[in-house]
C-alpha cells in the first residue's frame, strides 16, 4: 500500500511538474507573444509545480470542504514560491520570475493573482488530477508504470545534474 501512494505521488509529481511547464509556456505567449520557460532545466518541466502538488495532498483529508482547499493551496503554493524563489534569488542569483509592480507582491516573488490562480491550482489537483491518477493506476500495468516512473526519474535527476555541473 505505502508503494502504491509512493508511485501516485510520483506521478502526480511529474504530471504537474510538465503540466507547470506548459501553463507557463502558455502564459509566456499570451503575455510577450513569444515562447520561452522561465525554467533553468533543460526538460519540459518546472519541478517548483510538482512541489506545490506535493503539498497540495496534504490537504486532501480536507477533500469535502473546497473553500479549505482553495484557501490553504493559496497559502501553502504561495509560501513554496516565496520560499523557492529566495533560495533561488538570494542563494543563487538567479530571479526566474517577477511579480514586482503586481497586486499584493512580496519582493516580487509571489503576488495575488500568482497565488489566486495556484489556489485554482489546489483544486485542481484534490478533484481532477489525483483522482484521475488513481483511476489510471488501476487500469495500467504496475510493471510498466513503474519502469516509466523510473525512466522520467532518470531523465530529470540527470537534468539537475547536467544544470548543476554547467
Amino acid at each position: 500500500m505505502k508503494n502504491e501512494v509512493l508511485i501516485k505521488l510520483g506521478v502526480l509529481f511529474y504530471i504537474c511538474s510538465i503540466l507547470g511547464y506548459f501553463y507557463e509556456l502558455i502564459l509566456n505567449y499570451i503575455q510577450t507573444n513569444k515562447i520561452f520557460s522561465h525554467g533553468i532545466l533543460n526538460g519540459p518541466w518546472l519541478p517548483i509545480y510538482g512541489t506545490g502538488a506535493l503539498v497540495i495532498m496534504l490537504l486532501n483529508k480536507y477533500k469535502k470542504n473546497p473553500i479549505i482547499i482553495f484557501l490553504a493551496s493559496f497559502i501553502l503554493t504561495g509560501l513554496v514560491e516565496f520560499i523557492s524563489g529566495s533560495i533561488l534569488l538570494y542563494g543563487l542569483k538567479i530571479r526566474l520570475w517577477d511579480y514586482t509592480g503586481m497586486f499584493l507582491n512580496i519582493n516580487g516573488l509571489v503576488c495575488f493573482l500568482s497565488a489566486f490562480c495556484f489556489g485554482l491550482g489546489g483544486l485542481l489537483v484534490i478533484y481532477c488530477i489525483y483522482p484521475l491518477i488513481q483511476k489510471l493506476y488501476d487500469i495500467v500495468n504496475k510493471k510498466i508504470l513503474k519502469i516509466i516512473l523510473y525512466g522520467i526519474t532518470f531523465l530529470f535527476s540527470s537534468d539537475i545534474i547536467a544544470t548543476i555541473l554547467k
